[in-house]
């Protein structure tokens, strides 16, 4: 059987992804707990609750819920009411999850990456994210990425940056940070 070189890139990226999570148990998460420590660790304001995890994660609400709520049990997350709506709950990371996840081993892949040139990580990371556009676009689904990719970031001369989808001002810090409402995002 000829292996086409679309096959060949899929296989790699999910053999890195499961690379990264051959050691996650040790510390005693699952790799979903460690992925939904990762993600509320980058995620910004408006994206740390369980419906955006579960987007990013290409996982159920429910089996998002079931994550999140055993971190918050652990120890690992807090839960607050949201003050834009009163309804929804965002989550944040304690300081026990702040030090597990210095011990990460996800961190082993970052490493691996570090051996790859900077233009070869830039070709690698816009072919990953391109890979993952298509996929949101097949699966009608968000596609989680950075603030500072997506459409919906204005920059407002006297404060800084502005998120015209939420209507609210942004930090420097915050468009770093992962955004679920990334739907239209320019070219990085």
């Amino acid at each position: 059987m000829k292996v086409t070189s679309e096959q060949r890139v899929a296989e790699l990226a999910l053999q890195v992804g499961r690379a990264a999570y051959g050691e996650s148990s040790a510390a005693g998460l699952t790799p979903a707990q460690w992925m939904a420590l990762r993600f509320f660790g980058r995620a910004n304001r408006f994206s740390r609750t369980v419906s955006a995890f579960a987007g990013f994660h290409a996982t159920t609400r429910g089996t998002a819920s079931q994550t999140v709520k055993s971190l918050v049990q652990r120890g690992y997350l807090t839960r607050t009411r949201s003050v834009r709506d009163g309804r929804s709950t965002t989550f944040n990371l304690t300081e026990k999850a702040r030090r597990q996840l210095a011990a990460d081993p996800f961190e082993a892949v970052v490493r691996a990456a570090q051996h790859l040139s900077p233009a070869q990580r830039d070709r690698t990371a816009s072919g990953l994210r391109g890979i993952l556009q298509q996929l949101a676009v097949e699966r009608d689904r968000p596609a989680p990425a950075l603030c500072n990719l997506c459409g919906h970031l204005a920059v407002n001369g006297s404060s800084g940056y502005v998120c015209r989808l939420m209507s609210e001002p942004l930090t420097a810090t915050e468009i770093e940070q992962l955004c679920i409402h990334c739907t239209r995002c320019r070219a990085a």
